[in-house]
């Protein structure tokens, strides 16, 4: 098995971690320890949090660039999945998100999926909210949800 690079980035929500393995990212997210990985920066970590410092300037509103799913299910990998083709600056609750996989009564499951995606903010979990227009989700991280909603839509935030 190839090397696992993975490097910490400041942005405006805070320290993310980036991990890369033969070019693709394989995780984005709050700091932690990977096995035998080497703490150094890539040429792939570089494109992705140049992609991420654009995305906060707002010159970016997609991200592009190769994910390595080196964990979760089947059905999780399809949440994830399903959840990256919700257009910037819209949400879908996770009852659409459920309909959209195919399991249109599993909306509980989609927010267990999306609460172990190892790509916090590449894949935009941010974007799902409950059906009643509640925010939901994001743990005890919901006022970057807040953020990043308003970052992208300013009029989203008015739950």
């Amino acid at each position: 098995m190839s090397s696992i690079y993975y490097y910490e980035y400041s942005f405006p929500i805070g320290k993310l971690m980036l991990a890369c393995q033969d070019n693709h990212i394989i995780y984005c997210g709050s700091p932690i320890e990977i096995k035998d990985a080497i703490y150094e920066k890539n040429k792939c970590l570089e494109d992705i949090s140049k992609q991420i410092y654009e995305y906060f300037d707002k010159t970016r509103i997609n991200f592009d660039f190769q994910y390595r799913f080196v964990k979760g299910t089947a059905f999780q990998q399809k949440v994830w999945k399903a959840t990256m083709s919700i257009p910037y600056g819209t949400t879908k609750s996770y009852q659409e998100v459920a309909q959209m996989i195919g399991h249109p009564r599993a909306y509980r499951a989609v927010g267990s999926a999306l609460r172990e995606c190892p790509f916090s903010l590449l894949i935009p979990c941010h974007r799902v909210i409950g059906s009643s227009h509640k925010l939901g989700g994001y743990g005890r991280d919901m006022d970057i949800k807040l953020f990043l909603l308003h970052h992208e839509n300013p009029d989203l935030v008015s739950f």
